[in-house]
């Protein structure tokens, strides 16, 4: 399973905010195969659906993000799953991820 992470200073982020963004393999440990800063950054708006654009792009079906508005929600829904990791260094977030403890996003956050 392949699983997008928007990073900023090594801990989750937002979609629109995330500096990075990163790719995981996740079948026995976590294999780092994608890393590129992250197109949102650029965006002068819809930050949040450009992010999720890039990884739907790149066949990714599965995104740890600290939150999500509502433009961006309604763009995923249907073709990615989000996970909430608020708060959470990388490594916390891909283990709570790959133990199936990470809470799906069913809605908007802001």
């Amino acid at each position: 399973m392949r699983v997008a992470v928007a990073v900023r200073d090594d801990n989750i982020s937002g979609p629109g905010e995330a500096a990075e963004i990163r790719i995981y393999n996740i079948q026995q440990g976590y294999e780092l195969e994608e890393s590129y800063s992250n197109p949102a950054l650029t965006a002068p708006s819809a930050k949040g659906i450009m992010m999720l654009k890039s990884i739907v792009d790149r066949g990714v079906t599965s995104a740890i993000i600290s939150g999500i508005g509502a433009h961006a929600f309604s763009y995923g829904s249907g073709r990615i799953k989000l996970y909430a990791g608020e708060n959470l260094p990388i490594g916390n977030a891909l283990k709570r991820f790959a133990e199936g403890a990470l809470k799906e996003i069913t809605g908007p956050s802001h």
